[in-house]
């Protein structure tokens, strides 16, 4: 039997730009690309998938830093929901259908696949993947606390590569979920993929690493505030356009924040709300029976 290898299949870098939710705009993900390929050096993966939002830049940025580990991959903003596309050379354009911009990714000779295609928060694909050329199915995102996405995209897998990844948006959430695969390098996993010979694991994301992540980005923002500037991204380009009257007022807020309860406060409510929110979108559409949500990993 050949060697079963690990690799995370869905993550991000600093470059992924902004999330809005709600009244609230903040970064993404604040983690370098070179800390995502330290990390991923240090827990033995065997592929490590940069899938910024929109950009590949990224991942091109981390894979000067280990070839042989760091997979080009891109999130797109279909107008049909978000489709990752794995073993990219150049960038795709977001804000196009979903058909073409599959065609795009194997025009590269890419991959495509379905991210958290039936979660209840996030832009996704839901029933119309089943009307896609894609190669795989994210069945398993550990950022997706709620109990049902999860649950639904396993049912709906039939006839696609199964999945796993952390969808990290800081770096101790690489690795959370993952994809196994035979052999232990790039191409094995895109010919595991193809064939459809992939298998998937991981935790659900704890929650004391989504207070660090909100406090990460606190002080993160505080450095560029205070001219304590990394690489240039999408983060440290909005704080320059704010008027230098509003960044002292913006850096209070920051330290406030980070060093304060709000980070766990805000965790556990958003939490909830998210799952609250998972549940009504899903059973108003599809109605599981409860056994259908009783999910466990292989």
């Amino acid at each position: 039997m050949d060697e079963i290898s690990v690799t995370d299949v869905h993550t991000h870098t600093m470059y992924s730009g902004f999330t809005k939710y709600s009244l609230l705009s903040f970064p993404d993900c604040v983690t370098t690309p070179r800390k995502s390929v330290k990390i991923a050096e240090k827990l033995g993966l065997k592929a490590l998938c940069i899938t910024d939002h929109n950009t590949i830049k990224g991942a091109v940025e981390a894979r000067a830093y280990n070839k042989e580990l760091v997979v080009i991959g891109e999130e797109i903003s279909t107008r049909d929901g978000e489709i990752i596309g794995l073993f990219l050379q150049e960038q795709i354009k977001p804000n196009l259908s979903a058909e073409e911009t599959i065609e795009q990714i194997h025009d590269q000779d890419g991959l495509a696949f379905a991210p958290h295609p039936f979660s209840g928060y996030c832009s996704c694909l839901g029933q119309k993947l089943h009307t896609l050329r894609l190669d795989g199915i994210e069945v398993f995102n550990s950022l997706h606390r709620d109990g049902y996405s999860n649950a639904i995209a396993l049912k709906n897998s039939n006839g696609h590569a199964e999945l796993g990844g952390s969808d990290a948006h800081a770096s101790s959430m690489i690795g959370n979920g993952y994809t196994l695969f035979e052999g232990n390098s790039q191409e094995d996993l895109r010919i595991a993929i193809k064939k459809k010979q992939t298998s998937f694991g991981g935790k659900l994301t704890p929650l004391h690493d989504i207070v660090n992540y909100s406090i990460r980005i606190a002080l993160e923002s505080s450095k560029l505030i205070l001219n304590f500037n990394g690489p240039e991204c999408p983060m440290s380009t909005r704080v320059a356009r704010v008027r230098n009257s509003y960044k002292m007022l913006y850096l209070f807020g920051t330290f406030m924040f980070a060093f304060s309860p709000l980070p766990i406060a805000c965790t556990f409510i958003g939490d909830k709300m998210l799952k609250n929110r998972a549940r009504r979108t899903w059973e108003k559409q599809i109605s599981p029976p409860k056994s259908d949500l009783d999910y466990t990993l292989k």
